[in-house]
């Protein structure tokens, strides 16, 4: 039997000898796997890779929050994130693009909050060197 899942609690499997994974999270399910290079399937992103969309993800949201909160009009933002390929996880770059007609200023003070109230970034160690390069576009 399968322990019950959802809101910060999530349930992963894989069967055999297969490094596909299969998570759950209430009503939710989604897949890790290596690529064939490394002995998986290749039928769903690594657990890596899934960090750093996670990592893109919450910061997306703690930075509307933040702008919200602060009457910060945001258009939408983008976040990609990239870490070393081999190894352990030394360095992480994200390339956030904000698109707003707000004053430079304000949306650097936005982001800075954004990133402090980012759980997920707040998980990486001290030994993982974590560097945002912004880039604002004005809304034509």
């Amino acid at each position: 039997m399968t322990p019950a899942s959802g809101f910060r609690h999530t349930v992963a499997t894989n069967a055999s000898d297969s490094f596909t994974v299969q998570v759950h999270a209430g009503d939710f399910a989604w897949t890790l796997d290596e690529p064939p290079s490394l002995g998986g399937a290749g039928t769903a992103p690594d657990p890596v890779t899934a960090f750093l969309g996670t990592l893109c993800g919450c910061l997306l949201i703690s930075l509307q929050i933040t702008a919200r909160a602060r009457r910060v009009p945001i258009a939408r933002a983008t976040a990609s994130a990239r870490a070393n390929d081999k190894g352990f996880v030394k360095i992480i770059e994200v390339e956030l693009t904000v698109y707003s007609n707000a004053l430079e200023d304000t949306l650097r003070t936005v982001v800075e909050r954004a990133e402090k109230g980012c759980y997920i970034k707040g998980l990486l160690k001290d030994s993982i060197e974590y560097r945002l390069h912004l880039t604002i576009s004005p809304i034509m």
